[in-house]
C-alpha cells in the first residue's frame, strides 16, 4: 500500500457517531495526510412530486443539500482540532457505492474509510449491499470500521490505535487469485503495524480433504499416489505443500515465529476463532476483480468476524 496522503471518508447521514471519521483522524495523524468528508445524499421526493413543479424541486433540493452541508460542517472541528487539513464534499446520487467508487478515483484517494454497522441482536457486524459493492469494485485500499459498542459521543481519544493487525494471505494457487496479492495484504498489515506500533500476526487457512473425499479420490484414481499412504499420511503431505508455500510466502519479512499461522479447517470459522483468540482489531484481506460475493468464502469469512477490515488489491 503506497504512503496515505488523502483520505476519503464515506459519511453516514443516519448517524451521530462516526467511526469512519474517528479512524481516519488517528491515521492522518500519524500519516499527515488530509481528510476529506465525503456524504452521498438522496431523497426521492425531491426528484419529482405531484405538488411541485421542477423549478420548485430545484429548490428545495437545494435547501436539501444546504442543509446536509451545514450537517457536515458540524464535523469539521473534530479535524481541525488535531491539526488536519479537511475538505468537505456531497453528492447528489442515489446509488452510494457508485458515488464512492466515482471520488474515489477522481480524487486519487490513497485509502477509502467507511463505518459499519453493527447487528442489535446478534452482536456481529452487518455488511450492508453498499459495503459488499466497494468491497468487490473499490480499486483503493477499503477500510470498514466497526461501530463502537458505547454510547458516548464521537471523539477522537474514545477509539484506541490498531494494537494487534493480522493479514490473511492464501498462497495456495487457486481461486484464480491475482499473483501478488498475499505480498500486498503483507506489505499493508505491516505497513500499518509500523504506523500503530502494533503488533502483527500473518495467517493462513486451508481446509484439507476429509476422508470420504479422500477415499472417493483413491477409489476412482484422480492421484495414483493415494493407495500407497494412508488418510493421515495424506493429510500430513496436504500440510506439508501448504506450509511449503506459507512459508515461501513469509520468508523475506523476518516475522517471529509465534506470529505466523497455518491453520486446518474451514476457514470461515478457524479464522474467525484464531482472530478472536489473538484479539485481533484489524484484519487484511485481498480481494481479486470480479469477486462474486454470494456463497463465496470470503463473505463468510467478513461475516464470522467482529474486527475492522481492510480490503486491499493488487494495483495495475
Amino acid at each position: 500500500m503506497k504512503a496515505i496522503k488523502h483520505i476519503l471518508v464515506v459519511m453516514d447521514p443516519m448517524r451521530e457517531q462516526q467511526p469512519a471519521l474517528t479512524r481516519a483522524i488517528s491515521l492522518a495523524k500519524l500519516t499527515s495526510a488530509n481528510i476529506e468528508l465525503f456524504l452521498v445524499v438522496y431523497n426521492k421526493q425531491l426528484v419529482s412530486h405531484w405538488t411541485f413543479d421542477a423549478e420548485q424541486l430545484a429548490l428545495l433540493r437545494k435547501d436539501y443539500l444546504s442543509s446536509k452541508l451545514r450537517w457536515l460542517e458540524t464535523y469539521v472541528n473534530e479535524v481541525v482540532e488535531q491539526g488536519l487539513m479537511v475538505k468537505l464534499d456531497i453528492k447528489w446520487h442515489k446509488n452510494i457505492a457508485t458515488a464512492v467508487l466515482d471520488k474515489a478515483e477522481q480524487v486519487s484517494a490513497d485509502i477509502v474509510i467507511k463505518s459499519t454497522h453493527q447487528h442489535p441482536t446478534l452482536n456481529k457486524l452487518f455488511f450492508t449491499p453498499t459495503d459488499w459493492r466497494l468491497l468487490q469494485q473499490c480499486h483503493k485500499p477499503l477500510l470498514l470500521v466497526k461501530s463502537p459498542t458505547d454510547t458516548l459521543s464521537n471523539h477522537v481519544e474514545q477509539t484506541s490505535n490498531y494494537k494487534v493487525i493480522m493479514a490473511a494471505v492464501d498462497p495456495a494457487k487457486a481461486h484464480d487469485k491475482p499473483a501478488g496479492l498475499g505480498k500486498v495484504i503483507i506489505d499493508a498489515s505491516a505497513g500499518l503495524a509500523a504506523l500503530f506500533e502494533a503488533n502483527i500476526h500473518v495467517s493462513h487457512c486451508y481446509q484439507p480433504v476429509g476422508i470420504e473425499m479422500w477415499q472417493g479420490m483413491s477409489s476412482v484414481g484422480m492421484d495414483q499416489s493415494l493407495p500407497m499412504m494412508d488418510f493421515k499420511e495424506y493429510q500430513q503431505s496436504i500440510e506439508d505443500y501448504h506450509q511449503k508455500l506459507f512459508d515461501e510466502l513469509v520468508d523475506d519479512y523476518g516475522f517471529e515465529y509465534s506470529s505466523l499461522h497455518l491453520v486446518s479447517g474451514e476457514v470461515e470459522f478457524e479464522l474467525a476463532e484464531l482472530v478472536q483468540k489473538k484479539q485481533v482489531d484489524l484484519l487484511v484481506v485481498g480481494m481479486g476483480d470480479n469477486v462474486g460475493f454470494t456463497g463465496n468464502t470470503v463473505e463468510k469469512i467478513l461475516d464470522n468476524v467482529h474486527c475492522d477490515i481492510l480490503s486491499v488489491k493488487v494495483q495495475s
